[in-house]
């Protein structure tokens, strides 16, 4: 297990079975029995806190990570790895998330 892996899980309720991207930092995954995960849907709605992945990580449809849906959830969850993101699309991931968080807010002016 990676960050940037897109993972099927079970999230329960309505939300069911679905794709999600793990955001937990690699150094400390393999300590860890949660991990931090973001939901991906084929619904885009134009939020700023989206992005749009397309078809990577071998998802079926064109989709889109939610940086506003995140959820830590433990490992056991995981279901089948489908793929995973690169680089280039986790920094506008991890860009996104710090939007989501307000986390711009915190950091400095340099």
């Amino acid at each position: 297990m990676n960050r940037g892996d897109v993972w099927l899980i079970d999230l329960d309720g309505r939300i069911g079975t679905r794709p999600v991207l793990i955001l937990t930092r690699q150094n400390v995954l393999k300590y860890l029995n949660k991990v931090i995960v973001a939901e991906i849907t084929t619904q885009g709605k134009g939020y700023p806190t989206e992005i749009f992945i397309n078809q990577s990580a071998n998802l079926p449809k064109p989709s889109f990570v939610q940086a506003d849906n995140l959820h830590t959830v433990p490992k056991k969850r995981l279901k089948k790895l489908l793929g995973a993101l690169d680089p280039e699309t986790m920094l506008a991931v991890s860009q996104k998330i710090v939007l989501a968080l307000e986390l711009e807010k915190t950091i400095p002016d340099r």
